[in-house]
């Protein structure tokens, strides 16, 4: 183990769908067939920084890049009451951190509600999502209006093979742009993009790093396995946030296919894996897609980071297990579930 060690683990996702958020803001309409979301209220364009706001920008970001002499564990988390709420205030006492089954001593703690962010949008666009690709390129729009000047971000769309239409940028008109002319069609290599996206965020300037999946099927045509995907994922530093965009599940022939529940399984296990967590959309539904892009933006921006200096053994490439739990009655926490010694971002 070297010296000057910093091992990052994010937000983990409990493995039931969090539904609710998205739901709240769905309604049935009146036509059956998939209808143009109504255009948003007009947001304020983010302008680009000036050279003052660059340097406290670059400021805040030291903040989180920890360099000690001894080996030092982050665990990222986030944490919310029994209706989806962000649970805000929470202190040192409150959180007790476990690797591989041992208490740990926290010697940091913080909690930051404006964490800069580095994230890669990775659109499905299989021939499975004809009738559904308009509703996703309109979320990944909200989405792009939503992130902050000192965030960046990447575009890469995926069906029979994965490719990058845009790479890592601050400028939001430029992921617009590369919205442009997708097409439905071919099979659906969702593995194959998701590591094609580790190898674009090499290039992120941010410590918080983000990969979104939006997609409506499982995976058909990767070289890359599942297993070797979610290793590659417990290797990173990066969280997997999923969008899937369903089918109406009210429908009984929907919830009778298997490859529907394969779906599902497919993105709770990447997600968990990495940390963050799955929202579902359905078609043929009216969503307020200002307000779902707000939302998952206010969750991906804030963070309580746990910090210690692990009492287990340290040996070669090894996997620590580590857990989390908050003393507040109702509260829900997510964060990685381990990580190894040596993952990319820690030196």
């Amino acid at each position: 183990m070297t010296a000057r060690t910093r091992i990052w683990i994010g937000t983990v996702v409990f493995t039931g769908l969090l539904s609710a958020t998205l739901a709240v803001h769905g309604q049935s309409p009146a036509a059956p067939a998939p209808q143009a979301p109504a255009a948003p209220q007009a947001a304020p364009q983010p302008e680009a920084p000036a050279v003052a706001d660059e340097a406290a920008a670059n400021a805040d970001d030291q903040k989180y890049k920890l360099a000690v002499d001894v080996s030092l564990v982050n665990v990222i988390a986030t944490v919310f009451d029994e209706s989806g709420k962000y649970m805000d205030g929470l202190k040192k006492d409150d959180f007790k951190v476990f690797e591989d089954g041992q208490e740990q001593q926290l010697s940091f703690f913080s909690h930051d509600q404006r964490v800069p962010i580095s994230i890669g949008i990775l659109v499905d666009t299989s021939g499975s999502m004809k009738h559904k690709l308009q509703q996703a390129v309109q979320t990944v729009r909200e989405i792009a209006l939503a992130l902050s000047p000192q965030d960046e971000a990447f575009l890469i769309s995926f069906n029979s093979e994965a490719e990058v239409r845009q790479h890592m940028t601050k400028n939001v008109s430029e992921i617009q742009k590369s919205l442009r002319d997708l097409k439905s069609g071919g099979e659906t290599a969702a593995y194959d993009a998701i590591g094609l996206a580790l190898t674009e965020m090499k290039s992120a300037k941010n410590n918080k790093k983000i990969l979104l999946l939006v997609t409506d099927g499982f995976d058909t045509k990767s070289k890359i396995k599942a297993d070797q995907c979610e290793d590659l994922l417990k290797h990173s530093d990066a969280l997997v946030y999923a969008i899937g965009i369903d089918d109406d599940e009210n429908d009984p022939y929907v919830l009778r296919r298997e490859k529907y529940h394969i779906y599902h399984y497919m993105l709770n296990k990447l997600t968990a894996t990495s940390g963050g967590r799955a929202y579902r959309m359905f078609t043929g539904r009216t969503f307020a897609l200002q307000t779902v892009a707000q939302l998952l933006l206010d969750e991906l921006h804030q963070q309580y980071t746990l910090s210690y200096y692990p009492t287990t053994p340290r040996e070669g490439n090894s996997w620590h297990a580590v857990d989390v739990k908050v003393s507040k009655t109702g509260s829900q926490i997510r964060h990685k579930i381990g990580y190894y010694v040596n993952q990319p971002g820690n030196n």
